[in-house]
C-alpha cells in the first residue's frame, strides 16, 4: 500500500492541472484513471498527431499531457471504493486489488452526458454525441450513413461543426434549444463579454452550419425515436407546429452536461441543488475543499464550468493542499493562487449566458410518456416509477426498492436525475427537498474474485 502526499482520481484537464503543480511544490503524487489513456472528456486523444485538426485547444492538450507525465500515473486503473479517510481501493490493467492510503484526495472525475429519456432512446442505432466525439477524437471515426443530431448544448453544435469539418454527411440537425428572450439575453451578456473567445467560437459553430448542406430545424419538441430492430427516422414538431419525419441512420443525442459525482456522492459530501444548471453540485469551499476535511474536488464533478475553469480549479486545489501540507506558507499559496483565481472567475462568469441559452428541454423527465425507460439497467418505465410514487414511495431509496430503479450496473448514473424529477412532478416537493439515492461501493460492477485476490483487503473491508 503506497501513502502518497497526494492521490487524484480522474485524468481529465483537472486532475492533470493539478498533478503538474502539485509535484512542482514537492508533492508525492498518485493519479488514477479508468481510462486507457489520459484527457478526460475534453482532450481525449490529445496526443494524436490528427487532434490538432479538431481546433487549437486540443493541441494545448498535448502539451497538459506531456506535463503532467511522471512516475505513479496509473491509466486503465479504476477506483472502486474510498473510505471517508480518502483510502482508496482500485483495480490495476492487470485485476489486481491495490490500496492507497494519501494525506489528501482530490476527486476529478469531470462530467457526463445528461441522459436523454425519450422514446426509442434504447434502439440500437442511437447514441450520445459526447461518445460520438470521444470516437472521433480518439480513433478518427466518422459516422456512415444518414447521421442526424438531436437535442441543444454547445457541445452538439461543436461535434456537428467537427463532423463536417472531416467530412461526414450529415442528414440535419433537430435542435430543442427555446428561443432566448432578448431581456434574459441582455442581462447575461455582459458576463459573457468577458471572455470574447468564446463568444467567438461559439459564432463559429453557427456559421460553420449555416454554410452547410445540412438541414436544421430550430426549437422543435415532441420528439420520439422510431424503428424494429433499429432506429430508422425521428419524428418532431418544428417551431410553427409542423410535424416531420427524417430517416436516418445513426441518432446522435445531446441535452448538456451534468457532474460526474458519483465519488463525492459515495463519500456522501455536502451537495446542493444547482437551478440554473439544472443539476446537483457538489459542495467546495474557493480552494476546492468538500464538507470532508482533506477530501477535495475540482472541475466539472463540482459543476459544470467548461474546461479552462477544470484547469484552474485543479491548479487551484494543488495549491491549496500544499499549503495545507507545509510545503508553502499562506502568503506563497495566496501569491501563486491570484492568478488561477482571477482566470476561473472570468470562465465562471460566462456560464449564466450558456445556461440561459441552452436550458435542458429534451432530457426533463418530468414530462415523459409512461412507457419511456427510465431506468436503463432494470428496464423501468415512466409508468412504473409513477405508479410507485402512488403506492407510497415517497424517496429515491425507496423507489429502488419498489422498483429497482438505480440498482443496475451504472448505480443511478442514467436515471437519478430523472428519478428526482418525476418525485418532484409527482409529490410537488422540490429537487433539491428529494435529492438522489445513496451510493455504496463498489462504485462499479467488478467480480468478487478481484477483491479476494488480496486477502488483508477483503478481511479489512468486511470488517
Amino acid at each position: 500500500m503506497s501513502a502518497p502526499d497526494l492521490l487524484i482520481v480522474g485524468g481529465g484537464a483537472a486532475g492533470l492541472s493539478a498533478a503538474i503543480i502539485a509535484r512542482e511544490l514537492g508533492l508525492s503524487v498518485e493519479l488514477l484513471d479508468e481510462r486507457p489513456a489520459f484527457g478526460g472528456n475534453y482532450f481525449a486523444g490529445a496526443g494524436n498527431p490528427s487532434a490538432g485538426r479538431l481546433g487549437e485547444g486540443y493541441a494545448q492538450g498535448a502539451d497538459l499531457l506531456r506535463k503532467a507525465n511522471g512516475p505513479r500515473m496509473h491509466n486503465g486503473a479504476f477506483a472502486w471504493r474510498i473510505e471517508p479517510d480518502g483510502k482508496t481501493y482500485f483495480i490495476d490493467p492487470a485485476s489486481k486489488v491495490g490500496r492507497i492510503s494519501p494525506r489528501r484526495l482530490l476527486i476529478a472525475t469531470g462530467a457526463q452526458e445528461r441522459p436523454v429519456p425519450i422514446p426509442g432512446a434504447l434502439l440500437p442505432g442511437v447514441m450520445y454525441a459526447g461518445a460520438a466525439q470521444l470516437m472521433l477524437k480518439t480513433f478518427g471515426s466518422i459516422p456512415a450513413g444518414r447521421a442526424v443530431l438531436v437535442g441543444s448544448g454547445p457541445l452538439l453544435l461543436l461535434l456537428a461543426k467537427q463532423l463536417l469539418g472531416q467530412g461526414a454527411a450529415l442528414a440535419a440537425m433537430i435542435e430543442t434549444t427555446p428561443r432566448a428572450g432578448l431581456l434574459t439575453t441582455a442581462r447575461s451578456l455582459p458576463s459573457a463579454l468577458k471572455v470574447p473567445a468564446l463568444l467567438s467560437e461559439g459564432l463559429s459553430f453557427r456559421s460553420a452550419l449555416r454554410k452547410s448542406s445540412m438541414a436544421w430545424h430550430r426549437q422543435a419538441s415532441g420528439i420520439f425515436i422510431s424503428g424494429r430492430d433499429k432506429a430508422g427516422s425521428v419524428t418532431f414538431t418544428d417551431r410553427h407546429g409542423r410535424r416531420h419525419t427524417i430517416m436516418a441512420d445513426l441518432i446522435l443525442l445531446h441535452d448538456g452536461v451534468i457532474p460526474n459525482d458519483h465519488v463525492a456522492r459515495q463519500l456522501k459530501c455536502k451537495e446542493t441543488w444547482n437551478p440554473r444548471q439544472h443539476c446537483f453540485n457538489t459542495t467546495v469551499d474557493q480552494w476546492g475543499e468538500t464538507s470532508r476535511k482533506g477530501i477535495f474536488a475540482a472541475g466539472d464533478c463540482t459543476g459544470i464550468w467548461g474546461v479552462e475553469a477544470a484547469r484552474r480549479s485543479g491548479e487551484i486545489a494543488a495549491i491549496e493542499i500544499a499549503r495545507q501540507l507545509g510545503f508553502i506558507n499562506a502568503d506563497e499559496r495566496d501569491r501563486r493562487a491570484a492568478e488561477p483565481l482571477r482566470q476561473r472567475a472570468r470562465q465562471v462568469a460566462f456560464r449564466p449566458f450558456v445556461e440561459t441559452h441552452f436550458p435542458p428541454t429534451l432530457s426533463r423527465a418530468e414530462f415523459a410518456h409512461d412507457d419511456t425507460v427510465i431506468c436503463r439497467c432494470e428496464t423501468v418505465t415512466a409508468g412504473e416509477i409513477r405508479l410507485a410514487i402512488r403506492q407510497g414511495a415517497s424517496g429515491p431509496d425507496q423507489l429502488k426498492s419498489f422498483t429497482r430503479c438505480g440498482m443496475g450496473p451504472c448505480q443511478g448514473r442514467s436515471c437519478a436525475m430523472a428519478v428526482a424529477e418525476i418525485l418532484a412532478s409527482e409529490t410537488g416537493q422540490s429537487i433539491g427537498e428529494i435529492g438522489r439515492h445513496d451510493i455504496r461501493a463498489p462504485l462499479k460492477p467488478l467480480p468478487l474474485g478481484q477483491i479476494a485476490t488480496v486477502r488483508d483487503a477483503v478481511e479489512e473491508i468486511v470488517a
